[in-house]
């Protein structure tokens, strides 16, 4: 003999299926949410200063506008690596370009630029230049497309750039350079450099000499790369010359067997975000900015709205419906479409 549950009882079975869908459904996003968390900024506990991706400074006018002026300056034609400018390259690139900035009540001032791209090419110098024969290729939307959705075990740092010249003798570049390498996935293993040979020319270059080395060269020697390939005429620009030269020295840097870079690690902690915490932290961010007055809240102009009000109401739209609506009163009693007067 079937029983039959009460109306309460029934109820009380419907609330707890959606409790627990309920339940099930936050621990799927918990977990997506967990299982999609990057690093995304490294604060410096020795100077206060913060290591942060450039996507994620995008409400910083003040950081913006330095980063536009030092990378035009520094790098000419190869400022945005193939962009038509900052907005586009922080929107399709700015997940591997790392900026150092100092931040007070006021915003963010950036002090320095790492532009980075990743490939698949297994620290292998003669691949990358097989897959990417110049500067432009490697910077090309179909190589920059294919580090975003891929990735690769290869980071390619491409620019290094101090932004304050006060800063330029300080280690700004070596600390940015240090921490960027190791706030990388671990799958990240390898890393090239495409370094301008400056102040010599590359036949006076020995690979083999360190003494021969230019000072960029140098610099990343410092932090343990060491050389991997010249490249003459790699970047070479379409119109002005820049302050650089057009031949280039491959630095490769590799993680030990312990998983750890030849570059220090600096002191500082990561912190890693999820798709959603970092929305939240985004939309916290914009709305600060608004209440210190360095963001105008989006708006549509008056103009604008007044331009559309008059284009609805050049339509007419009651008396195109009133137009249509006699016609086919007219067309229903009489049988065919006689022109009827429109409405007055």
């Amino acid at each position: 003999m079937k029983s039959r549950l009460g109306s309460d009882a029934r109820k009380a079975m419907t609330g707890r299926r959606i409790l627990v869908a309920a339940a099930a459904a936050t621990a799927a996003a918990s977990a997506w949410e967990t299982g999609h968390r990057r690093v995304r900024r490294a604060d410096l506990t020795e100077s206060g200063a913060r290591i942060e991706k450039l996507s994620d400074l995008r409400y910083d006018q003040q950081a913006l506008k330095t980063i536009a002026s030092g990378l035009e300056d520094e790098w000419g034609e190869f400022a945005y690596l193939g962009f038509k400018d900052l907005r586009e390259m922080m929107s399709k690139a700015g997940d591997t370009i790392f900026v150092v900035v100092e931040r007070d009540e006021t915003g963010a001032k950036a002090l320095g630029i790492v532009q980075t791209i990743l490939a698949d090419v297994h620290g292998d110098a003669e691949l990358l230049q097989e897959t990417y024969p110049d500067f432009a290729a490697l910077t090309s939307p179909a190589a920059w497309k294919r580090s975003r959705t891929h990735g690769g075990d290869t980071v390619v740092l491409l620019q290094i750039t101090t932004l304050v010249k006060s800063k330029r003798s300080s280690g700004t570049g070596s600390l940015l350079r240090n921490a960027a390498l190791n706030m990388l996935d671990a799958r990240v293993s390898y890393a090239l450099t495409t370094t301008p040979v400056d102040g010599a020319l590359l036949g006076d270059v020995d690979v083999e000499l360190p003494k021969t080395y230019t000072a960029a060269m140098r610099f990343h020697a410092r932090g343990g790369a060491s050389p991997a390939r010249t490249l003459p005429g790699y970047k070479r620009p379409q119109g002005d010359a820049t302050e650089h030269g057009e031949d280039v020295v491959m630095m490769r840097y590799a993680r030990d067997e312990s998983g750890e870079w030849p570059a220090p690690r600096p002191e500082m902690r990561l912190r890693s975000m999820g798709p959603m915490q970092r929305r939240v932290n985004q939309t916290a961010r914009q709305l600060r900015l608004r209440r210190l007055g360095k963001l105008r809240p989006p708006r549509t102009p008056l103009s604008d709205l007044r331009a559309s009000g008059q284009r609805f109401l050049a339509k007419r739209p009651a008396r195109q419906f009133l137009t249509e609506l006699r016609g086919r009163v007219a067309r229903r009693i009489h049988g065919h479409d006689d022109d009827v007067a429109p409405a007055a």
